[in-house]
């Protein structure tokens, strides 16, 4: 996705070893070889790389082959810092490391229950001005779950219970599938979201009109975020703030905003490289490895009485 080249990748890879060498007491002291600066991979700057390699081998017998390529590897991925580069032999070792901020398990605030939580996280409570609290913690969909319909039915209650908006509260939320049917449940058929890959723009998605729901549930619309989980819950916050139908409120989030393309290693661990980003269609705004910026901003702890503020100003047509 960030267009790499074969030079800067296998430069890295050579920077980290002789690294690794050094931490284990011994002599890094190899030739840089001249690589091209192509996007593809060179095989004789490879066969350059190994020779290099092989010397600073031939001097610390503690590096491994396994070290040598766990240690390139990592020194490969950090050249294109992205929370969808990672590389998994056991553990996940990220390209670029999220620092969460924010509650990841925020406390409903008080309010008739109308949902308890389901397996996916899924509660919705009617507060007293109105507003129904909506929240689930994963876009969860499995062969006996699907939170698009599970949403869509716990939409249905709140509003039979006399819901004036929606307040979505997604903070934390690991992600999953489905955000942009959410989203098209609100819009109609805007073309909201650019995907960007390596060779440029990929196409536009659009909200998806089929799928809005009936003009009673066409209520105001405040949706909470924070530095905790990512992907999937950005992409919703994204469709309504690109198209203002409802105002984000809380704290910046994570920036996981793309798709990764995975490889599976002869030796069984993987690597995932950044494949798509995704860019605003109607503002033109960046959102992976930035985050949506909320249009009002809210700690964790004032984000739920900031949202319900917004939505009493949005009912009463402020």
């Amino acid at each position: 996705m960030h267009r790499v080249s074969s030079k800067k990748a296998l430069e890295a890879a050579l920077y980290a070893v002789r690294a690794e060498v050094k931490t284990l007491g011994g002599r890094a002291e190899v030739a840089t070889p001249q690589f091209e600066d192509r996007p593809e991979p060179i095989l004789a700057d490879f066969r350059k790389f190994a020779d290099a390699v092989s010397q600073l081998a031939a001097r610390t017998p503690e590096l491994s082959s396994d070290r040598i390529a766990r240690t390139a590897i990592l020194g490969m991925i950090r050249t294109s810092p992205d929370c969808h580069t990672y590389y998994i032999d056991g553990r996940r070792n990220d390209s670029r490391p999220v620092t969460e901020t924010g509650t990841a398990n925020p406390t409903p605030p008080d309010g008739r229950v109308l949902l308890q939580p389901d397996e996916a996280g899924l509660t919705v409570r009617m507060l007293d001005v109105g507003i129904a609290y909506v929240r689930w913690r994963a876009f969860l969909i499995t062969g006996t779950y699907d939170i698009r319909a599970k949403v869509k039915s716990a939409l249905e209650a709140a509003l039979a219970a006399g819901a004036k908006a929606w307040l979505f509260d997604l903070r934390g939320n690991v992600g999953g599938n489905g955000p942009e049917i959410i989203a098209s449940y609100f819009l109609k058929d805007e073309a909201v979201m650019e995907v960007h890959v390596k060779t440029g723009k990929a196409g536009v998605r659009t909200a998806n009109s089929a799928f809005r729901l009936p003009e009673p549930y066409q209520l105001p619309i405040a949706v909470v975020v924070n530095g905790q989980g990512g992907s999937a819950p950005e992409v919703l916050a994204l469709f309504m703030k690109e198209t203002k139908r409802g105002t984000i409120v809380g704290q910046r989030t994570v920036g996981c905003v793309g798709a990764a393309s995975p490889t599976q290693l002869s030796d069984g661990t993987a690597l995932y490289v950044a494949a798509e980003e995704y860019v605003g269609a109607i503002t033109g705004t960046k959102y992976n490895n930035v985050g949506v910026v909320p249009d009002v901003e809210a700690s964790d702890a004032n984000a739920i009485p900031t949202a319900v503020r917004v939505l009493n100003d949005r009912i009463a047509g402020r």
